[in-house]
């Protein structure tokens, strides 16, 4: 493998972040080399992943009220709050230089920051399928893959310090009783090099053994390099784009704007979720005249490529299960959504399509 250009941001605005690496991506040339990203964020904000609902998902009230910025990434996963105590790392890379399986990809790059913390000490730390970092039950990691432009993407930290507390106060959640409880089981399930250490390494630190676990995985020297002219315009378009409203509102169910021209009969909106290996599914469906004419599905879970649209696409016809079932099955392929099965989208769907699950009638 060639050498492999680093970009380090050290520390970097929120919407750097996130959004440098979508443009790396966008721009990938088939001669460019593979690109890692390091980085950590000056102000704390909240990212939600590619196919959640960000009114289902994130308290925007609160967010506002602690003045954080909310950003949609291109990688699936959850909600998540994000500060200078995690330093992330983004790699960018031609699909020729990845496992040809999902899961192979995850079980492959992962080995950087296992090697990483258990460099620094934390020597219980193993990938945990199909997407977490964990040292004895405990995440200590989250890792998010997904395809941008003609790269594959793959994402994660290195987390010094967890701050429970800030994590839930983000989250939707009925009330604040409810919430401690969420910090509570947050502050107990997701560690960090503080928590399991006693102490924290310098940032310098966390990223000299990273740099290295990373050449030792790859096979290649990291060799620090700078953006090109186009990578920068393209950071500029995928800037505007991800402070767009319409982007930031993106998976969303509007029920007027969906609604049928005509209708004459019965319109239901069915929505249901469903827990799968892979992460929470979220299916919406209305219904009008025995026909699924708009379809939604949505969560926390990781998706490559298109296959989302195209399994939304095929859900929408009659709303008999044995052919909604048939149409999934036409459209799935096998390993583009990572944890998730075949069974779990049409159980959700079925969920969704029952009588009794959520409804509006038009």
């Amino acid at each position: 493998m060639k050498a492999v250009r680093l970009l380090d941001l050290r520390l970097c605005s929120y919407t750097e972040s996130q959004t440098l690496y979508h443009a790396v991506a966008d721009s990938l040339r088939p001669g460019d080399p593979n690109t890692i990203i390091l980085c950590r964020p000056r102000r704390p904000y909240v990212c939600i992943g590619r196919h959640q609902e960000l009114n289902r998902e994130v308290d925007r009230e609160a967010c506002r009220r602690l003045g954080l910025p909310i950003m949609r990434r291109q990688v699936g996963g959850g909600a998540v709050y994000l500060d200078r105590d995690q330093l992330f790392f983004q790699i960018v890379c031609h699909p020729r230089d990845v496992p040809s399986s999902i899961a192979g990809a995850f079980e492959h790059f992962a080995q950087a920051p296992v090697e990483c913390y258990r460099a620094l000490g934390v020597t219980g730390a193993h990938f945990a399928p199909v997407n977490d970092l964990q040292v004895e039950g405990r995440k200590i990691g989250g890792l998010g893959a997904a395809t941008i432009g003609r790269a594959f993407v793959f994402v994660g930290s290195i987390i010094s310090a967890f701050d429970a507390r800030a994590a839930a106060s983000v989250l939707l959640i009925p009330d604040e009783k409810m919430r401690d409880k969420v910090a509570e089981t947050m502050e107990a399930y997701v560690s960090s090099l503080e928590r399991e250490l006693g102490r924290r390494p310098s940032p310098q630190l966390v990223r000299r053994e990273l740099v290295h676990a990373f050449e030792g995985v790859l096979g290649s020297r990291l060799e620090p390099g700078r953006l090109r002219e186009d990578e920068r315009e393209t950071y500029h378009r995928w800037v505007q784009r991800m402070r767009s409203a319409a982007w930031l509102d993106d998976v969303r169910f509007s029920d007027d704007r969906l609604r049928p021209v005509k209708i004459t009969g019965h319109v239901r909106v069915g929505r249901a979720t469903h827990k799968a290996p892979g992460g929470l599914l979220r299916a919406t469906v209305m219904v009008a005249e025995g026909r699924i004419t708009q379809a939604l599905v949505s969560g926390d879970f990781y998706a490559v490529g298109h296959a989302v649209d195209d399994l939304e696409e095929a859900i929408v016809g009659t709303a008999d299960l044995a052919q909604v079932r048939e149409r999934i099955r036409s459209a799935w392929v096998e390993d583009a959504l990572p944890g998730v099965g075949l069974s779990d989208l049409v159980e959700v769907v079925r969920l969704a399509l029952e009588p009794g699950a959520a409804a509006a009638s038009g």
